[in-house]
């Protein structure tokens, strides 16, 4: 193992604007409707709190305060519960664009950095779409964290453009250089890790959708 960085990846989120004493995300997105969004797409998958909670790999009280409305969850955790839907982050956290050609400028993008990872979200909230685009850079030496299956049939894709890489996808281990891409299920627990001495930046699409 390298050296810890769970809860680093994929971690926090735009922090809250503060409206008529109201959470909101940097989006304008009310906490309390981001509740709303993830209880109804449990109920439309038919899963119990704890089924969702366990699908996700988050814990049943956390998944309480989401949905109703009384926790900022981290991007970590948003990610998890979304793959566990079949949904994505942007559906989660941003309205649905219909335009012919959706462009979302560089300030507009969502964007975190904690301890050396950085996570940019590339892709919009789309009708009937579940696919979702990511820029990251990942620091050396650092494992980033174990995710659990997202929904069935899902299906992700990477390339690396430099550093190292080693992915984990059940009990199979690829090592990628700079230039490599592999497109592996992401319905199995999977890790992404930085085991070189420099930083990598890889481009990641993940499909939460069944085929």
């Amino acid at each position: 193992m390298l050296s810890s960085c769970d809860g680093v990846y994929y971690r926090g989120v735009i922090p809250p604007k503060r409206s008529s004493d109201v959470d909101r995300f940097s989006s304008g997105l009310p906490v309390s409707e981001l509740g709303r969004r993830v209880r109804e797409g449990r109920q439309r998958r038919g899963l119990t709190l704890q089924g969702l909670a366990d699908a996700a790999g988050v814990s049943r009280s956390m998944l309480s305060e989401i949905e109703r409305g009384a926790k900022m969850p981290t991007v970590l955790v948003l990610d998890r519960v979304a793959g566990a839907l079949g949904s994505s982050v942007a559906q989660l956290l941003d309205g649905h664009r219909s335009e012919s050609a959706v462009v979302i400028r560089a300030d507009d993008q969502r964007v975190e950095v904690e301890d050396g990872w950085t996570w940019r979200l590339l892709s919009p909230a789309l009708p009937d779409r579940s696919t979702q685009v990511v820029r990251v850079v990942a620091p050396p030496n650092c494992d980033g964290p174990e995710f659990p299956a997202h929904a069935a049939g899902s299906r992700e894709w990477l390339a690396l453009e430099h550093g190292r890489l080693r992915i984990t996808v059940g009990s199979e281990v690829v090592e990628l250089e700079a230039g490599d891409a592999v497109s592996f299920v992401g319905d199995l627990v999977h890790r992404i890790s930085n085991p070189g001495d420099d930083e990598a930046m890889y481009f990641l699409v993940i499909d939460y959708s069944a085929p």
